[in-house]
């Protein structure tokens, strides 16, 4: 049988395509990784994360009569079944090559192949699922629950590489946390915490900064301040983070467009240099965000304005991609009230 495993738009790996991929090559299978005809393999499984993609995935129907689709993006409870679920991802599902053309930034050729490398032999999983808050912008409280603990680092080596990939939800707020950050030094393994450090609960707990600080890491540590209420734990976080953690190594996450206005948004990307940390928004594209396309149009402009480090050219009000913008924006309303008169 002929199984075809289609990553819709995963950012680099898909645990659970790779965790697809090692099941069936077990029960004798061939699998392709993002089929292009029917005809290439008898059943095909389709990986959705981000929900804004769905309506465009579900075309695939279209080509492949025999498509089952999972992924956050589809359908938050939707789970693997447990003997896949246990399954060792399949290491070898994923190319350099196609790691590298989904990298993103501006880098050499060499570097992104250098990138792509590690990404691919680094081990991949989590240690747990779920998270102690509810946050109302996060679908992780529906999808996955409470905080839980499902295993531990040394279960995610990979062979080919010391680098761990680990996407727990909360690490911080794992009651085990220290002891994973001690195994993690002892055994000598680079981390790559690719849902952040929760500088709430570092405000209270400077041993785990500490011990974050005794261990490798693949990027920068990042953190996040998402809602403005959260300010006063966030800036000591960060404060109670940086005893141990160079600011230059830091990277603050600001959700952007799900409650906070633009100026609120500015005084947050405000704080956080004055703080001394690199800012970077990530915009909300959920379907309760705020504001109204003027809102979402400015929101997608001063995203790219911090994120692209534009802020040390100019000034956000002198952001020539914003001014023309927000000049096309007007003119668009402005015309049919010239049709009418």
């Amino acid at each position: 049988m002929r199984i075809g495993i289609i990553d819709f738009d995963s950012t680099q790996v898909n645990l659970a395509c790779m965790k697809i991929s090692a099941y069936y090559k077990r029960m004798g299978c061939d699998v392709v990784l993002n089929p292009t005809s029917a005809s290439q393999a008898d059943h095909v499984f389709c990986s959705v994360v981000f929900s804004w993609n769905k309506e465009q995935a579900l075309k695939l129907a279209s080509v492949f009569p025999s498509i089952e689709f999972g992924g956050t993006g589809v359908d938050i409870h939707k789970k693997l079944p447990a003997d896949i679920e246990r399954m060792r991802p399949d290491y070898d599902l994923y190319s350099a090559d196609m790691i590298a053309r989904r990298l993103r930034g501006i880098m050499t050729s060499d570097r992104r192949r250098e990138k792509a490398e590690v990404i691919v032999n680094a081990g991949v999983g989590r240690t747990s699922t779920g998270c102690s808050r509810s946050c109302s912008f996060c679908i992780v409280p529906s999808s996955e629950g409470k905080l839980k603990s499902v295993g531990s680092l040394a279960e995610l080596v990979n062979p080919k590489s010391k680098v761990i990939t680990l996407l727990d939800n909360n690490l911080t707020a794992d009651p085990d946390c220290l002891e994973k950050l001690k195994q993690a030094k002892e055994m000598g393994f680079t981390l790559d915490i690719t849902q952040g450090i929760d500088s709430r609960i570092i405000a209270k707990r400077p041993d785990i900064a500490k011990a974050l600080s005794e261990v490798k890491h693949l990027r920068s540590i990042h953190t996040a301040w998402d809602l403005m209420e959260s300010e006063s734990l966030v800036s000591e976080g960060i404060r109670v983070l940086s005893r141990f953690i160079a600011k230059s190594r830091q990277l603050v996450f600001m959700l952007t467009g799900f409650n906070t206005t633009f100026e609120e948004n500015m005084y947050r990307f405000r704080r956080l240099l004055e703080m001394g940390v690199d800012p970077y928004a990530m915009r909300f594209r959920g379907g309760d965000g705020c504001g109204d396309e003027y809102d979402k149009l400015q929101n997608m402009h001063f995203s790219r304005w911090v994120n692209g480090r534009l802020y040390k050219k100019c000034n956000f009000g002198e952001y020539t991609n914003w001014l023309v913008a927000e000049k096309k924006y007007f003119d668009s309303l402005a015309q049919p009230l010239l049709l009418a008169a």
